[in-house]
């Protein structure tokens, strides 16, 4: 392929209806030391309450935009609520302008530490789509076994999005994600047309959270979904997502790690009630918390 080529596609892809952002970027934390000491001032309040996250999350924000709730030890990178809130509610506007509706499925094979996987926690909420997580480290272990996770979630959840990294711990999950998805290899998402595979029919959108597309224009990138456009309203189309809304997945899984199922899924309200998801809960309670482990952060 000829270098000019490539160039011309990668602006075509550039120019894509996914708009991208570089001017919200975040603050590295200073080197103070900060204590970890939870927040619990009104985090009865804030939990208790028939909102969802996404909600609450806003409310959050505009209350007291500049309080410091999470640092991910990566890149030494610190969030306060009104990062929170900005980067979700974009994330939710760019994934509910592709056409997904409340009620799509997303599955994410991110680890628990990247900040990418609260953000998406987060947009999953305010835009009512429904969250399920594999476990990315069987990968470490044992790859064929990691591609057939992959397949069966794929497959049980019927996901309409499908969120990677792009690599990690010596594993390239876009090699495996071809492997169990060979139209990635050769679909180009820059000449406009919908993805579609026979093998898994509701998946719509295959995203990977790194850099670029190069040799990987069968799959999006997480940032290119980044659409501050303030209308988050509009792509509900009325629907109303509360903390009755399902929200939080559940996959069922053999010894190995495979998933043989799904389980229940969880409403807005139970998922804060039970705190199933650490970083999510402590955020809603205001409870500043570093994370810690390597991974991508935008």
């Amino acid at each position: 392929m000829s270098i000019p080529y490539r160039v011309a596609r990668g602006a075509l892809a550039r120019g894509s209806n996914f708009r991208r952002l570089s001017k919200w970027a975040l603050p590295a934390a200073s080197n103070t030391a900060v204590a970890n000491v939870p927040n619990t001032s009104g985090s009865v309040k804030y939990m208790a309450t028939s909102s969802s996250g996404g909600s609450l999350l806003k409310k959050l924000a505009k209350e007291n935009p500049y309080k410091d709730v999470v640092r991910y030890e990566f890149k030494n990178r610190k969030w306060n609520l009104q990062h929170v809130d900005f980067y979700s509610e974009a994330i939710a506007v760019g994934l509910l302008e592709t056409g997904l509706q409340p009620g799509d499925v997303v599955l994410s094979w991110l680890p628990a530490h990247f900040s990418e996987t609260m953000v998406l926690q987060f947009a999953c909420s305010k835009a009512g789509l429904v969250l399920y997580n594999l476990d990315p480290e069987l990968a470490t272990k044992d790859t064929k076994a990691a591609e057939e996770a992959l397949a069966q979630a794929l497959t049980v959840t019927k996901a309409n999005v499908l969120i990677s990294q792009e690599a990690g711990s010596d594993v390239n999950y876009v090699r495996l994600c071809e492997s169990v998805i060979p139209e990635v290899r050769f679909f180009d998402f820059a000449e406009g047309k919908p993805f579609i595979t026979p093998r898994f029919p509701h998946l719509r959108l295959p995203v990977h959270t790194g850099f670029d597309q190069d040799d990987k224009w069968g799959m999006l990138t997480l940032k290119q979904f980044v659409v501050p456009a303030d209308n988050l309203s509009d792509h509900l189309q009325g629907f109303t997502v509360d903390g009755s809304t399902p929200f939080l997945g559940e996959l069922v899984v053999d010894a190995k790690g495979i998933p043989t199922g799904t389980g229940k899924i969880q409403t807005n309200d139970e998922v804060a009630k039970n705190g199933v998801l650490e970083s999510y809960s402590k955020i809603l309670s205001r409870d500043f918390h570093v994370v810690e482990g390597e991974g991508v952060a935008w």
